[in-house]
């Protein structure tokens, strides 16, 4: 059969029919549900596990869950519920559940804790002036009758952790301590000791998570890059993180979930800190990252969001040559790929194409 457009529309178009609607988290009103031979969660479920899918999967296709529960998700203005509350200024700023006192900043849309009285002015004392929250009294049940509506079988739910292990202790101490503190012998056990705490602590969130909100997927957000390179070497990441992060990653595998780690910068030197942590799913930011590079070095053992290089100023026909081209690049069994089509803004068709060239490949493989 000719691969055209016409062609795959008419051999696909009754799965890609829209058949009902899931509650959208992001954005208020509804996504489409589709007629998929197969459920989303079944399909990434297989590209997890390394086995041929029946179709591309879409990161789309995961129902996004921030919930209000979480303090640090409203003061940094980034809930996403049954009553979604994205990079608004409404509610934003304010104390995060350590105490931690952010402010919302309306030229970038999100908030930052406020500058100049860093929590902890003393690692190697940090247990003076931390008090960990008591998990138990969040409002879980309250919670969970509030966001019933929005969980399907059909899809996994991935929930945010908004601060994790670096990017709290940022929050605690400033950057510079904290790059400071990685590399001082003197400042070192203090920072294994907050961590090692810390995962006690994340380990209780996620549990309470997976039993009350139906937590499939923890995106643990913990950036670790900057533009032009990673914050650190891969030797501190080794010795500094990576130990904790493999316990958070148990965190999850010991309840049947997945752990995401959410990771912005150009990380591509840390794939191989990542893979020894054990992560399952990480999409790269795009632009700075070469995603050639990563598919070679990374999709063997860790699901990647890739985005396609199309825009929303390329013809449909245009388009699908770009998703032709995407398909048969990165759809290949065994190679843990997933399409990102949330940044950049992409061609609105893309996600279709997407699906019905690799439903194509997929199926005459």
């Amino acid at each position: 059969m000719t691969i055209t457009i016409k062609n795959l529309t008419e051999k696909y178009q009754d799965e890609w029919k829209v058949v009902g609607s899931y509650v959208s988290t992001m954005f208020k009103g509804e996504e489409p549900k589709r007629n998929f031979p197969i459920s989303e969660k079944e399909n990434i479920v297989k590209v997890l596990k390394g086995e041929k899918p029946m179709y591309l999967p879409d990161m789309t296709g995961m129902t996004a869950l921030s919930p209000r529960v979480i303090k640090d998700h409203v003061v940094r203005s980034f809930v996403m519920e049954a009553e979604p509350m994205v990079c608004v200024a409404e509610g934003a700023g304010g104390k995060d559940m350590f105490g931690v006192e952010w402010e919302f900043i309306p030229v970038t849309g999100g908030a930052m804790v406020k500058p100049g009285n860093p929590l902890i002015p003393d690692i190697t004392k940090w247990e003076e002036y931390v008090t960990f929250p008591d998990i138990s009294t969040f409002g879980w049940e309250e919670s969970a009758k509030a966001n019933a509506h929005i969980f399907s079988e059909d899809r996994l739910v991935r929930t945010w952790i908004m601060n994790g292990l670096n990017e709290r202790i940022i929050s605690f101490m400033d950057f510079d301590k904290v790059m400071i503190a990685y590399v001082d012998e003197d400042e070192k056990e203090g920072v294994h000791r907050l961590f090692d705490k810390l995962c006690d602590f994340y380990d209780e969130l996620i549990d309470y998570l997976h039993k009350y909100l139906k937590t499939d997927v923890i995106m643990f957000n913990d950036d670790w890059g900057t533009q032009r390179a990673p914050q650190f070497s891969n030797a501190t990441a080794r010795e500094m993180l990576v130990p904790y992060i493999r316990r958070l990653v148990e965190s999850c595998h010991k309840r049947g979930m997945y752990f995401e780690l959410h990771s912005c910068g150009k990380n591509e030197t840390l794939v191989p800190v990542f893979i020894e942590a054990g992560i399952d799913i990480w999409a790269p930011q795009e632009v700075i990252n070469d995603f050639d590079v990563l598919f070679e070095t990374a999709a063997n053992d860790i699901l990647i969001g890739i985005p396609t290089d199309s825009t929303p100023k390329n013809t449909d026909e245009e388009a699908f040559e770009i998703a032709k081209e995407y398909v048969e690049k990165y759809a290949k069994t065994g190679k843990k790929v997933m399409l990102n089509i949330t940044f950049p803004v992409q061609h609105p068709r893309i996600a279709e194409f997407v699906y019905y060239l690799s439903r194509e490949k997929f199926a005459n493989e």
